[in-house]
């Protein structure tokens, strides 16, 4: 095989593979050899490189093309022979490649050190020009800096016109109207799902959202109060006050600050990848049991009984159904109403505001008919005005109880914001930042605090209506932002005579939203195992409890990781017929094997954890082998890792591999994998010629011992 160094005038070179074929050299920056040079025409030469050798021809070009002194038109070009291009000099080359008969790494890395020897000095000048020019690039680059650009950066939104192309202002208007249409009576729902006064829900979708808005990477993102932390919250502070007292909201706004100082922190150390440990799985099945868990706590609401607190689930539904007889009509007949309704809006216009219209209608109709006469229970008075911003008393004794649940809600909300951003991103063709996020989402929930509002993470709905509704920008947010602050100002009084079974309908329909059955399904056709592990995770969640589920899902997500790391898949490889490709012959029954050879795959990394399972696999296959067996091929292109204990076990099979006569050869080994090899002398104690870069290569050096080669070819 040939190669081709270009040099340029500064000393600087380019070297190209010649492969069979022709390569068009020029200035026109979509030739094959790029020279941007005056002197050289836009087409200027071609190289064709076949089985008789390399010949250059000239394409017409104004300066000509050179060969030594003579200006040539067509030439068979000698390895040696200096083209000349321009102020370009151009040189082919021949370079010895090893047969494929005999690649071990051994003989490539021979011949790669021989060439590195041959060009090094002038590999070093090129290496020293390149580092001097990225110097001064990165130094001229530091000084154009200043702090209107760190601005940008810490603040997306004011690059709105580079990151988002051209402002469409009227969507981004109705886009905002839309998603507070929403965000109003499902910020009230949720306040009293959490046992906090309904205004909190509204304080908590101000100021925190137009944080998100300035400092998040999702441009659809719709950060506010969600169902996964009120009920969260309200689990994880039952224990310490009564919902609804002074005391208890105190806590619930010291705790929004406890979480947002740990996603803070989190972002600071860049520790965004901590989402990996909340499995797609583990968050479906504990999402869709906090949908189950809020839709039957509603049931008291639908009944018009009193709401008893109850840590475990089957306890508050046994106390339900024992004060059905007290239900009242009037109630039940409204929530029924309402559910019908808002399945209808959901299924006849989805874009529309059902959910408000549906908190207009009946709290007209409380109004015009006195229902709470009848019994039927209403929210009362919704404090106009904003919130005071204040910052909550640190109570260090308190901060310790809080913590655990903290670390909770900051994990679960940075994952449910993450989801809903890279779901969103994928749609719509932007990438979101982890780190960013959990910075972003910090800042959000530390204003929720200081303005009386309580913890909020993306919610998945309002921001899927935000992108169906056209917004493109983070702006549209901030719209919906200013709508429920004019909420607060102007209609707060309104809300005095809305009955709580409106509110308790709407949350039961949007928490079933959060079940996905197509996504539960997919997981168990895909694979079963993460079926299961989502049934886990829900199933505990609703016996044990919210906290204790979602440590159980994580629990059985990583002992299954493990399970499956420490018996890693493997497989017998035979080639395809009449190819290089070699198959596992469980699933390609006509890839053929040879005898006395068997070329095994492990597809892990190996460790400590798998290294009995790695040589109880190899002593299996070697004793099953029907015949006498000469060699084992390990193909390690799967194998990411090794450790020491992994590297232990190969040595002994090697030893033993010795003492049985049997050939061992490792066959597509990485460089990480290699460099361990080495350093614990594997690679010398094995031989540098029993390690190849294909199978294919193993194979041949196999056959080629055997004397299996020779006799293909004279059969052939």
């Amino acid at each position: 095989m040939n190669k081709l160094t270009v040099r340029g005038v500064d000393g600087s070179h380019r070297d190209y593979g010649l492969a069979a074929g022709s390569i068009v050299i020029g200035r026109d920056p979509n030739s094959d050899i790029h020279l941007k040079d005056p002197q050289v025409s836009w087409k200027h030469a071609v190289l064709v490189n076949d089985a008789s050798g390399c010949i250059v021809e000239d394409l017409g070009s104004s300066n000509g093309t050179f060969v030594g002194n003579s200006r040539i038109q067509r030439h068979l070009v000698h390895p040696g022979e200096r083209i000349k291009i321009g102020p370009y000099e151009l040189i082919v080359q021949a370079v010895q490649v090893p047969s494929p008969n005999s690649a071990s790494e051994r003989t490539l890395f021979a011949a790669a050190d021989h060439y590195v020897q041959h060009h090094q000095q002038e590999r070093g000048a090129s290496v020293q020009s390149a580092v001097s020019r990225a110097g001064v690039a990165v130094k001229e680059a530091t000084q154009v800096r200043d702090w209107r650009a760190l601005w940008k950066r810490l603040l997306p939104i004011f690059n709105a016109s580079e990151l988002y192309g051209t402002i469409e202002w009227r969507t981004e208007l109705m886009a905002g109207l839309t998603v507070a249409a929403l965000l109003v009576p499902q910020g009230i729902a949720y306040a009293l799902l959490a046992g906090l006064p309904p205004v909190m829900g509204l304080y908590a979708s101000i100021l925190p959202m137009i944080v998100y808005a300035l400092t998040g990477s999702c441009r659809h993102a719709s950060v506010g109060p969600v169902t996964v932390d009120s009920l969260m919250l309200v689990l994880g502070l039952s224990t310490m006050a009564i919902a609804g007292t002074a005391a208890y909201i105190a806590l619930a706004t010291l705790l929004t600050m406890v979480i947002g100082v740990t996603q803070l922190a989190m972002g600071a150390l860049r520790l965004g990848f901590l989402v990996n440990f909340l499995s797609y799985p583990v968050l479906a099945g504990f999402t869709s049991a906090i949908a189950v868990i809020t839709a039957l706590g509603q049931l008291h609401h639908f009944l018009g009984v009193p709401q008893q607190q109850f840590p475990y689930l089957y306890e508050a539904m046994l106390d339900v159904m024992s004060r059905a007889g007290e239900a009242n009509v009037a109630t039940l007949a409204i929530g029924i109403s309402c559910i019908l309704l808002l399945l209808g809006f959901s299924k006849l216009s989805p874009k529309a505001p059902g959910p408000l219209a549906m908190v207009a209608v009946c709290t007209a109709l409380s109004f015009l008919f006195g229902l709470e006469r009848h019994g039927v229970d209403v929210l009362g008075e919704v404090p106009r005005g904003l919130p005071q911003l204040s910052a909550p008393d640190l109570n260090w004794s308190q901060i310790e109880q809080l913590l655990p649940v903290a670390l909770t809600m900051a994990l679960v909300g940075f994952a449910q914001t993450v989801s809903v951003g890279k779901s969103l991103g994928n749609k719509h063709g932007y990438d979101i930042d982890a780190n960013r996020e959990l910075t972003a989402l910090g800042l959000a929930n530390v204003s929720s605090s200081v303005s009386q509002g309580y913890a909020v993470s993306g919610s998945l709905g309002r921001s899927a209506l935000n992108a169906s509704a056209g917004a493109k920008t983070p702006i549209a947010a901030i719209v919906t932002a200013l709508c429920i602050l004019l909420t607060l100002l102007f209609l707060a009084p309104v809300f005095r005579y809305l009955p709580d079974v409106t509110l308790a309908a709407i949350l039961v329909v949007s928490s079933l939203r959060l079940i996905d059955t197509r996504e539960i399904r997919y997981l168990f056709n895909v694979k079963i195992t993460e079926g299961l592990l989502l049934v886990f995770t829900f199933l505990a969640t609703l016996i044990f409890g919210v906290m204790t589920g979602l440590f159980m899902g994580v629990v059985a997500s990583i002992l299954l990781f493990i399970t499956l790391n420490t018996r890693p898949y493997t497989a017998i490889l035979g080639r395809l017929p009449n190819t290089n490709i070699f198959r596992n012959v469980e699933h390609f029954p006509e890839g053929e094997t040879m005898p006395g050879l068997v070329i095994l795959r492990i597809d892990a990394s190996l460790y400590f954890a798998n290294v009995v399972f790695l040589k109880e696999r190899i002593h299996e296959v070697c004793r099953t082998y029907p015949g006498e067996l000469k060699a084992l091929i390990l193909d390690a292109s799967a194998v990411n890792d090794l450790d020491s204990s992994a590297d232990t076990a190969l040595h002994q099979l090697s030893d033993e591999f010795k003492k049985k006569g049997i050939t061992f050869y490792i066959a597509g080994v990485k460089a990480p994998v290699r460099r361990v090899m080495q350093r614990s002398g594997l690679y010398t104690a094995l031989g540098g010629d029993h390690f190849f870069f294909t199978i294919d290569a193993a194979v041949r050096r196999f056959q080629e011992k055997t004397g299996g080669l020779a006799r293909q070819r004279q059969s052939s």
